[in-house]
């Protein structure tokens, strides 16, 4: 019996490698989410491993500016006219042309606040998905915000972390979402603070309603505006905030995902660091506002200074000191669904 047991044992051995291999294979999908804003649409293709419930590895990553929430502002009828709409078609033709040459085995994602609010949010989405090949699904401000709790958790990927140590927060063209979650009865619920006012819907304020210059596609520079910008971003915050929220952003680590705080602040920061405190965002508020259009630069430069003082506003009226920047936005949860 003894001849038989040596050549067996490595035959065992070579048998459970192979049988981990394909199980470890047949865990790995390719994937494709989309992450269709207010403002840009985003892609990304990565390796996921669905077993575990992990990205392990992004083969492409890319956005366009899409300004639909500024043409649906300003629609008489609350519809996203033609001119968007081919504007947004062709921009998600030419993500979803370079995301298919990694050949991912589904492509789907997520339509947010503008899309609800029009009155053809849902044609213009029918039609995105017949022309592009893909699956887009609007949701709801819930949804949005509990997607980018997980994509945050995500991005983190760190197996220490507690869903009750963080609040979330995301800030997109047309809303505003803070994300937490809180043990009740032995199951995990999340607080979610759905706020309307947001990047763009900060601009469209101060044009329309303390300039009075609606027409202006940008309000740099802001100069001695600043103070009542703040006043008013502070005001709004103070009442809009549920206190549950308010608590967990003055006692929790606070971090940031989207484009507001991963793109638009982090970008103007001298040192592009992934956290910032209040004392630099005000700091660096009170010299942007005095930068016109031509003193900025990238797609997104109407908003960039409005942004400083909307998430300055909030970190005042929250009491939150500092913000950690993840670079996450929908899109990791969408992958991971």
């Amino acid at each position: 019996m003894r001849l038989f047991a040596r050549p067996a044992l490595p035959l065992l051995f070579a048998s459970l490698f192979f049988a981990f291999s394909t199980q470890a294979a047949n865990c790995l999908q390719t994937r494709a989410g989309i992450d269709m804003g207010s403002g840009t649409t985003k892609i990304a293709v990565a390796q996921v491993d669905v077993c575990h419930h992990r990205i392990e590895k992004v083969l492409y990553e890319d956005q366009r500016p899409v300004g639909y929430n500024d043409a649906l502002s300003h629609a008489s009828n609350n519809q996203l006219d033609v001119t968007i709409e081919q504007q947004g078609l062709d921009a998600l033709m030419q993500l979803v042309s370079h995301a298919r040459r990694y050949h991912p085995q589904r492509m789907t994602g997520v339509a947010t606040a503008v899309f609800r609010s029009a009155n053809n949010g849902q044609a213009v989405i029918d039609r995105f998905n017949r022309q592009a090949g893909v699956q887009l699904s609007i949701i709801s401000q819930q949804q949005e915000a509990e997607l980018g709790f997980l994509s945050a958790k995500a991005a983190l990927d760190d197996p220490q972390v507690k869903d009750q140590d963080l609040l979330v927060w995301d800030i997109g063209g047309g809303s505003m979402q803070m994300t937490a979650y809180r043990p009740e009865q032995g199951q995990p619920i999340a607080d979610v603070y759905q706020g309307k006012l947001a990047s763009v819907t900060l601009k469209n304020f101060i044009l329309s309603v303390l300039r009075n210059v609606p027409s202006q596609g940008s309000p740099n520079p802001i100069g001695s505006w600043r103070q009542s910008v703040l006043r008013f971003v502070e005001f709004y915050a103070s009442n809009d905030v549920s206190p549950q929220i308010k608590q967990d952003a003055s006692t929790r680590r606070v971090i940031g995902i989207g484009g507001v705080h991963g793109f638009s602040i982090k970008n103007q920061l001298p040192d592009k660091q992934n956290r910032y405190t209040l004392a630099a965002l005000t700091a660096l508020s009170k010299q942007q506002v005095w930068k016109g259009d031509s003193e900025l630069n990238g797609d997104y430069r109407a908003t960039d200074v409005s942004n400083l003082l909307l998430v300055e506003g909030y970190m005042q009226a929250l009491k939150i000191n500092q913000v950690e920047v993840v670079k996450a936005n929908l899109i990791q949860g969408v992958l991971l669904q």
